[in-house]
């Protein structure tokens, strides 16, 4: 379980080792890729995919150019906090109860039940120290992982490492910790809301992921923003909130730091933090800045 996460970066993976060799796709992903203004100052959002396959690669020729124009690059984390070793001790302490609960004390019974028969009692009896957020996090990557997909090969991970290799500058929108109070910080109710999900049939899981996926890989904002956001909020709207709405408020007056200033900067977030009336292209238009998407006319 440890090792699993020590991968997860946001609401996917947090770090990765290497990054494995890519191979050609027959067309690339359409980016989610928009340019904010600031007088000659230019800052590109890029959405990311956190975990990726090998015919996402390589990029658009607009990524590669905006990666070529960029003196430094941002991420959620900067670079060297992933490789901290806080990353996971702190990962791991904010998953255990701190109050003396218990896993199977805090789930209804039939919720217990679904899941000693997924996992085994004694898996499960193993695990009581962890909060559901944790135990959900977990079979969320692994089903991602069992589809396919490869943290290793996520756009995050790709470019920190094509950076560190070309000797761009990088940085971080947050730290470790603020990360962490995002994942955990849920109420209970909402936590066993998102176990409850991720116990749900296999083959729903996937379709749902899989949706998730081709929109992105389409470039389709609209899509993602109704199956992450709309239906994050309906569900889960304090979840919603601090993994998204709050973390997007918190980088806002980092990011208008970069218009200000005189580098040309790719930021690299999740998609998910760049759609909807909360995302970043939102809140800087809401202040005044020029943002516009990247098209292939452009």
């Amino acid at each position: 379980m440890k090792s699993l996460i020590r991968r997860f970066t946001c609401i996917a993976a947090l770090a990765a080792a290497t990054l494995a060799p890519a191979f050609a796709a027959a067309s690339p992903p359409e980016p989610l890729l928009w340019t904010a203004t600031h007088g000659d100052t230019r800052v590109h959002l890029l959405g990311s995919f956190h975990m990726l396959k090998e015919q996402d690669y390589p990029m658009d020729p607009r990524i590669e150019q905006v990666y070529a124009d960029a003196g430094r690059l941002v991420f959620e984390l900067d670079p060297e906090e992933m490789k901290s070793p806080d990353l996971a001790s702190g990962l791991m302490r904010a998953a255990r109860f701190a109050d003396g609960g218990s896993l199977r004390q805090v789930l209804p019974e039939d919720l217990r039940k679904q899941l000693e028969g997924f996992m085994g009692e004694a898996a499960v009896a193993g695990s009581d120290q962890f909060q559901p957020w944790f135990i959900a996090l977990n079979m969320a990557v692994s089903m991602i992982v069992q589809a396919g997909f490869n943290p290793a090969l996520g756009m995050d991970m790709h470019f920190m490492q094509r950076a560190a290799a070309d000797g761009k500058a990088t940085g971080g929108l947050e730290t470790v910790a603020d990360q962490i109070r995002a994942l955990s910080g849920a109420p209970m109710d909402e936590q066993v809301h998102g176990l409850r999900e991720a116990l749900l049939p296999l083959e729903q899981q996937r379709e749902r992921f899989d949706a998730l996926y081709d929109n992105w890989r389409s470039g389709d904002a609209e899509a993602i923003e109704r199956l992450m956001v709309d239906e994050l909020m309906a569900r889960t709207p304090v979840t919603a909130k601090l993994i998204n709405e709050d973390r997007n408020r918190l980088w806002l007056p980092q990011v208008e730091a970069l218009l200000k200033g005189d580098e040309e900067t790719l930021v690299i977030v999740g998609a998910l933090h760049l759609v909807g009336d909360v995302g970043l292209v939102e809140l800087l238009r809401a202040r005044g800045y020029t943002v516009e998407r990247v098209t292939a006319a452009n």
